[in-house]
C-alpha cells in the first residue's frame, strides 16, 4: 500500500496538473467510422495515424472522403503538374478539375511534401463549396475559417503537429457540416448521390442530427468571457479497490478552475487528500496560474507563444464545454430536464485531465482497461450548468475504480 502513496506524493499531482495529454484513441475511432462508410482506407502498414500526411496522401483522402475515387480513376491526366507519380495523377486530376487545388506552383504539386493543417483546411473548405474567390475565406486564414465553419474543432485538431489522425478527425467532422448553400450535411449529399450506402450511413446521420441540436443547446458556453468551475467527487470521495474488491485507497478532491478568455489566463486550485487502511492521511495542494508561461511548458517549446496558449486553453476549456464530435460514440437527450448523455469509445485523451487525481495516484491510465466512460451535462439557457464524468477502469496493476467527477458552473460578476 505504501508504494501508492509514495508515488502520489513524489510530485505526480503537480505534473499531471500541467500536462496536456496527447490525442490517440479518438482518431482511430474516426478512421474506423470513415472506413465503414467506404470513405477512408489506410496504407499497407495500416491507418498510420501518428505520422504527418503528404500532400499526395491528403489529396487521396479528400477524393475518397467525397466518394469520388471511382470517378477520379476514370479521368485522363491533363493537369499541369509535372512532379507526380502515376498513382497520384487521377486523384490530383480530380482535385484540379473541381477547383480543389492549384498546386504549389503552376507546374508543381509537391506530392511528397508534408500537408499542413492550413493546406488541409483549404482542401476541406473548398470541398464544402467555400472559395477564396467568393470571399468565403483566405488561404492565409484557412485554419481560422475551418474553425469558424465547424470543420476544425480546436479541442482535437493539433494544427501545430498535424498528423494523419488529425486528417481523419477533421474529415469526419466535415461530413457533419452543411456544404455552402445546402440544407443537409455533406454526408447527406453523399448518400443522395449514391456514393455512400444509405443503410450504413443511417446511424451516423442520426448522430450528426443529435449533435447539431446538442451544439445549439450548449452554444452559450462560447459566449462566456469569464467563468469558474467547481469540481469534486459525489459524497466527497472516490474509492479505488483491488481485484478482489477490497478497498485500498480513498481519494478526496476539491478543484476550482477559473477561465478568463479576454485575459488569456486560467487559475487552477486543486486539493487532493489520500487515505488508506493503516496509513496516515496525506494531503497534496496543487495550485497554479495556468497563464501563457505555464501552458507553454505543456507543449512543444518551438511553437509560438500565441499558438501554444490557444491550443492549450482550447483543450482545457473543452473539458468543461461541448464534447467534440470526433470523441462521441453515442449522444442522447432527456428532454424533461435538458440533460445530455454522451458515451465515448474508451476514455478520450481530452478528458483524462479531469481524472488527474486518479492518474496522480495510480499512474498513467494508458495501460488500463476502460470498461465504460460517460459524460452527462445539464444545460440551461445555452450553458452547461452541471457536468458528470464517470469512468470505470482497471489499471495495469489490477487497481479498479469507478470515479465520477461532478462539475458545477459559476458565472463571474
Amino acid at each position: 500500500m505504501n508504494h501508492w502513496l509514495r508515488a502520489a506524493f513524489a510530485g505526480a499531482a503537480l505534473t499531471a496538473l500541467l500536462t496536456v495529454p496527447a490525442f490517440a484513441a479518438e482518431d482511430t475511432a474516426c478512421a474506423e467510422r470513415l472506413d465503414a462508410l467506404g470513405l477512408f482506407r489506410g496504407t499497407e502498414a495500416g491507418y498510420e495515424l501518428d505520422r504527418a500526411p503528404t500532400r499526395a496522401e491528403a489529396g487521396v483522402m479528400l477524393v475518397r472522403l467525397l466518394g469520388a475515387e471511382e470517378e477520379a480513376q476514370a479521368l485522363t491526366y491533363t493537369a499541369p503538374f509535372t512532379d507526380l507519380m502515376g498513382w497520384e495523377q487521377p486523384y490530383v486530376q480530380y482535385l484540379y478539375e473541381n477547383g480543389l487545388t492549384t498546386g504549389v506552383s503552376e507546374t508543381d504539386f509537391a506530392p511528397n511534401e508534408p500537408c499542413s493543417a492550413q493546406m488541409y483546411a483549404a482542401f476541406l473548405l473548398r470541398a464544402l463549396g467555400y472559395s477564396e474567390a467568393a470571399g468565403d475565406f483566405s488561404y492565409a486564414a484557412a485554419v481560422d475559417a475551418a474553425q469558424d465553419y465547424g470543420v476544425y474543432d480546436p479541442a482535437v485538431i493539433d494544427c501545430a503537429d498535424f498528423e494523419r489522425g488529425d486528417v481523419v478527425m477533421a474529415s469526419y467532422t466535415a461530413l457533419s457540416c452543411a456544404p455552402k448553400g445546402a440544407d443537409g450535411t455533406l454526408l447527406d449529399r453523399l448518400v443522395q448521390d449514391g456514393a455512400v450506402d444509405a443503410q450504413s450511413a443511417q446511424p451516423v446521420q442520426a448522430l450528426f442530427t443529435a449533435y447539431a441540436q446538442y451544439r445549439a443547446d450548449t452554444a452559450g458556453m462560447a459566449e462566456l468571457p469569464a467563468f469558474t468551475i467547481h469540481s469534486e467527487y459525489p459524497g466527497g470521495a472516490a474509492f479505488l479497490r483491488s481485484a478482489d474488491g477490497a478497498e485500498v485507497l480513498t481519494l478526496q478532491t476539491q478543484e476550482t478552475m477559473s477561465f478568463d478568455r479576454s485575459a488569456g489566463t486560467m487559475q487552477a486550485d486543486r486539493v487532493l487528500t489520500l487515505s488508506a487502511p493503516g496509513v496516515a492521511e496525506e494531503t497534496v495542494l496543487a495550485g497554479t496560474a495556468l497563464s501563457d508561461g505555464v501552458l507553454r511548458r505543456s507543449l512543444n517549446g518551438s511553437q509560438s507563444e500565441q499558438a501554444v496558449t490557444a491550443i492549450a486553453q482550447a483543450r482545457l476549456l473543452s473539458c468543461y464545454g461541448p464534447a467534440p464530435l470526433a470523441c462521441i460514440a453515442d449522444l442522447t437527450q432527456e428532454a424533461a430536464d435538458g440533460r445530455w448523455t454522451i458515451t465515448f469509445d474508451g476514455l478520450p485523451s481530452l478528458y483524462r485531465e479531469l481524472l488527474w487525481p486518479v492518474e496522480s495516484t495510480v499512474g498513467s491510465l494508458d495501460g488500463a482497461a476502460i470498461h465504460a466512460v460517460t459524460l452527462q451535462q445539464e444545460v440551461e439557457d445555452g450553458r452547461i450548468v452541471c457536468q458528470r464524468l464517470a469512468a470505470d477502469f482497471t489499471s495495469a496493476d489490477g487497481i479498479c475504480g469507478q470515479p465520477e467527477l461532478v462539475s458545477l458552473l459559476e458565472l463571474e460578476d
